[in-house]
């Protein structure tokens, strides 16, 4: 069942949002949803994904779970990439956060408090201030990864 979702998305759904990112159009989505460019760790070849962001200055902020394979690409130190945030690229350097600590929680209350709507994608509660409840995210954040861009 994951290889499904997992072709889903990289044959149907990712194409697509990347057109739509691409296209005059891009407003309808390009207020939360960018396009990471990068370099794939194992094969060297020039990668991209659409994904949901969120932006605090010069820091983009992207949130995954475990159960994705993308973020793997910044295991190791600090990489160079570009976001294509509303049809416009930016350079920056991408440092992954995996596994529970205080800046993978921080991080992740940063993007769920300015992107709500994707709480429930990593079952992460919400109190009536729309912030994450502090015990589901202590649940959540074992399977959870965050991706913070330094943009140049």
């Amino acid at each position: 069942m994951a290889n499904i979702g997992h072709a889903f998305y990289r044959y149907l759904l990712n194409p697509v949002a990347r057109c739509l990112l691409r296209s005059p159009l891009h407003g309808i989505a390009s207020k939360n949803i960018a396009i990471l460019h990068f370099t794939g760790r194992k094969s060297g070849r020039a990668l991209n994904t659409p994904l949901s962001y969120t932006r605090d200055g010069d820091r983009v902020r992207l949130l995954s779970s475990t159960n994705t394979s993308w973020w793997k690409n910044f295991r190791g130190g600090d990489k160079p990439v570009e976001v294509e945030i509303a049809g416009q690229r930016h350079a920056g350097t991408a440092t992954l956060y995996e596994g529970d600590s205080p800046a993978l929680r921080d991080g992740v209350t940063a993007f769920l408090t300015a992107l709500p709507r994707d709480a429930v994608v990593y079952g992460v509660k919400l109190d009536s201030e729309r912030r994450p409840v502090a015990s589901s995210l202590e649940a959540a954040a074992p399977r959870l990864v965050l991706v913070e861009i330094n943009l140049a």
